[in-house]
């Protein structure tokens, strides 16, 4: 087995693994975190693959070297850390990061039971001439590398499934698809026996996931992390819409103005991150302009839609940045167009309305310093 067989046997994946190197150079819609994670990805798949030649290289051999079980520890836990990094690409919030820390524990156990397992033989090891042989302890023991890969994959699978159910359900078929083939694809190889590298498959399915989630990246909008405005009127679209909410934030420009733009900024990802916290799979939230947001309902009545509004307004208001809200039930025979004129009207009542409440605590403090 030489260099050339290397390059020959994975010339595909060797070129998909450049090719997506290259991509992430020059893509602007992702953040440097995700393309630092997904760079690791490529690089721990081309270091699997290596390895992988290695441990097969030293099956060649006539008697056991103290390389064959190192290689085979390295390859076990190697596919459950590719399974992570994934997951922290689409982790967004601090307590989805600290879950996944946490996740990694099953993983940081495992390891070193792997790379002492020649001499303990616990999991697996390896006796003249040259042979594999599974736990001397328990059958379960032997399995334990799959055991462990089975758990990252429907923790995978599940965390994915999640982070897309919080913008659109529109897509998590295709999610499904890019997750489930390669998953399919190990568990044939795995009760086949065919001795096959995983490293090609994995290439293949970290290459359309990353593809889906940079298009996925491409329709939020990076401050808020709420569905952008191209999302909005493409989801106008949508059947079932049965009702839709205008909102408004107040005095962003007072705090650009005299804050700077940080502090609107951090006005927005409040107001934004409450927003997220109350979106539902029938509840869609849209940052449509700079101080602008959009709510479209679907399948829902418009008593739920006034009790929510007005639940969303509560939690706004105790936040210290308070926004105008106005909501309209689609009715039968009008357009959804129709629905946001009528929800822009009642927003803008109630923007004059608080900005009259305003004025009048205002005025009433004003009367109160001058009486004393």
């Amino acid at each position: 087995m030489t260099i050339k067989d290397f390059f020959l046997d994975n010339f595909v994946m060797i070129y998909e693994l450049i090719g997506l190197m290259l991509i992430l150079w020059i893509s602007v819609h992702i953040s440097t975190r995700m393309k630092r994670l997904t760079q690791a990805v490529v690089i721990l798949i081309f270091i699997e693959t290596v390895v992988f030649y290695l441990e097969k290289w030293t099956q060649t051999f006539d008697h056991v070297t103290i390389m064959r079980p190192m290689f085979t520890a390295t390859l076990y836990s190697i596919y459950p850390v590719i399974l992570v990094l994934l997951m922290f690409v689409t982790s967004t919030s601090k307590m989805s990061k600290k879950r996944l820390l946490i996740m990694m524990i099953p993983e940081l156990i495992s390891v070193p039971l792997y790379f002492t397992s020649q001499w303990t033989h616990l999991i697996f090891y390896f006796h003249e001439p040259n042979s594999y042989a599974g736990s001397d302890f328990h059958e379960l023991f032997s399995w334990w590398p799959y055991i462990i890969f089975g758990f990252y994959t429907a923790v995978f699978v599940i965390h994915t499934f999640i982070y897309f159910r919080r913008y659109t359900q529109n897509y998590i078929p295709i999610a499904l698809f890019i997750m489930f083939f390669p998953i399919a694809g190990v568990l044939f190889y795995v009760f086949s026996d065919s001795g096959k590298d995983y490293g090609a498959l994995f290439t293949s399915a970290v290459l359309l996931y990353y593809v889906y989630v940079y298009i996925h990246t491409t329709k939020i909008d990076p401050l808020t992390s709420l569905l952008n405005r191209q999302s909005y009127y493409k989801d106008m679209q949508s059947k079932g819409i049965t009702g839709v909410a205008s909102i408004d934030m107040n005095d962003l420009k007072h705090l650009n103005d005299n804050f700077g733009h940080e502090a609107g900024d951090f006005a927005l990802r409040v107001v934004s991150d409450i927003m997220r916290r109350m979106q539902r799979r029938w509840i869609t939230f849209y940052r449509v302009g700079g101080d602008e947001f959009m709510i479209l309902f679907t399948q829902v009545k418009e008593d739920y839609i006034a009790s929510f509004i007005s639940k969303l307004q509560e939690n706004l208001n105790s936040s210290g940045y308070p926004c105008a809200v106005g909501y309209a039930q689609k009715l039968l025979g009008d357009s959804v167009e129709d629905a946001i004129r009528e929800s822009d009207r009642r927003m803008y009542e109630n923007k004059a309305a608080m900005k009259a409440e305003k004025y009048a605590k205002k005025q009433t403090e004003e009367t109160k310093n001058e009486t004393k």
